[in-house]
């Protein structure tokens, strides 16, 4: 359950948690002025647009493979910066949707699209968009024009999933299927087999400057007959990472944000570098992450290319096997098999106590002692 401050707004419970003063704001902005609006690259300050695009090449949509998603795995692909397009149980779902080419009010101010993005909401042979979940309601992660394009495309059918106090803003756009929820309440999709729960996360929220933590903010995960997907949203570490992966891991396909950490001094409460990352990645028990929040828009704080040259030092050091935690190319579409026999011995093994326990219930009420050591998940 969410928590709220002695000014009635909501906060970040845990001691790793500091607010930005206003100075920290002000120095963070001058930091990223100096730069051009496209970003830079390690080594090279001054490189070109061209230069800087090309360490990101875009990959087309396999639309294809997105019209005939696999019965037996997660489908995903990173469209750009929090953007992600999931498949999962026969249903597809985006994480907050960004696709214009800037991130503000009235799309004229902000940081600016550096890599193109590869989905066209208006694309005829686009899958149908069964809902969309929303983390919280900076601009870069709940932008108007693909809210817009979106509703306009799939309607009042559209679900959206967002934290709570978030369901005004797309009333006032003329949008009424949305399901607000607090942090770890969950909610059964309509007609699937999915479950939707907002999860915590360290970050805050704020559109206007003094609606600052008017809103709540978290990440997502889905939950499906045999797996799961996990959608950090904007975070800082904290401690609750360790309790997510208690109460929903293991994972099966994790989409951790990698980016915008610098300075640390500003950043490192609210957003996560790779390292962190890397943690959140263990703390959750995922079995495979994709990193996002990275290499899209020019404001990243340090070169663009940083974040996913540090992911793979820290993935080393944290001897992760090979792939398990790796930044992709936008656009790309990847398949995440599920495994049903360590499947069901998870999900055996997690009842085996509630079993046990009435099977000793059951014996004592029989006056007689049934031995529950030989019913066991392995």
């Amino acid at each position: 359950m969410s928590v709220l401050g002695a000014d009635g707004k909501f906060t970040n419970p845990w001691p790793t948690w500091q607010p930005h003063t206003l100075g920290q704001l002000a120095k963070w902005w001058w930091a990223k002025e100096q730069h051009a609006w496209y970003g830079w690259l390690m080594g090279n300050e001054k490189a070109s647009y061209e230069q800087v695009t090309a360490q990101f090449p875009v990959a087309p949509l396999d639309l294809a493979a997105l019209g005939k998603p696999p019965s037996n795995a997660i489908q995903a692909s990173w469209i750009g910066h929090a953007t992600c397009l999931v498949q999962l149980d026969g249903c597809t779902f985006l994480t907050d949707p960004f696709f214009s080419q800037r991130a503000g009010p009235w799309n004229r101010l902000g940081p600016r699209r550096t890599v193109k993005c590869p989905l066209d909401v208006d694309d005829p042979q686009l899958p149908h968009i069964d809902f969309i979940v929303i983390s919280h309601n900076h601009y870069d992660h709940l932008d108007v024009p693909s809210v817009q394009r979106l509703h306009a495309r799939f309607g009042q059918h559209l679900r959206w999933y967002v934290p709570l106090k978030l369901a005004v803003w797309f009333e006032a756009l003329g949008i009424t299927n949305v399901q607000e929820l607090d942090w770890w309440q969950e909610v059964p999709h309509p007609a699937s087999s999915l479950t939707v729960i907002l999860t915590p996360a360290q970050h805050e929220s704020s559109r206007l400057g003094y609606d600052r933590r008017h809103s709540l903010w978290g990440g997502f995960c889905v939950r499906g007959k045999w797996q799961r997907v996990w959608f950090a949203g904007d975070t800082g570490y904290c401690p609750v990472f360790k309790e997510l992966g208690e109460h929903l891991g293991p994972v099966d396909l994790a989409l951790i944000p990698i980016g915008n950490y610098r300075p640390a001094s500003v950043m490192r409460p609210v957003h996560c570098g790779p390292s962190e990352a890397v943690q959140i990645h263990q703390d959750v028990k995922a079995k495979a992450s994709i990193a996002i929040h990275h290499g899209t828009l020019g404001w990243d704080g340090g070169p663009m290319d940083e974040p996913r040259h540090l992911l793979k030092e820290a993935a080393a050091a944290a001897q992760l096997p090979q792939d398990t935690f790796r930044s992709v190319q936008h656009g790309a579409v990847l398949q995440f098999p599920k495994h049903q026999l360590e499947s069901t011995n998870g999900m055996l093994s997690k009842y085996k106590r509630r079993v046990e326990l009435l099977l000793e219930a059951v014996s004592q009420w029989h006056g007689t002692m049934w031995a529950p050591e030989y019913f066991h998940a392995e």
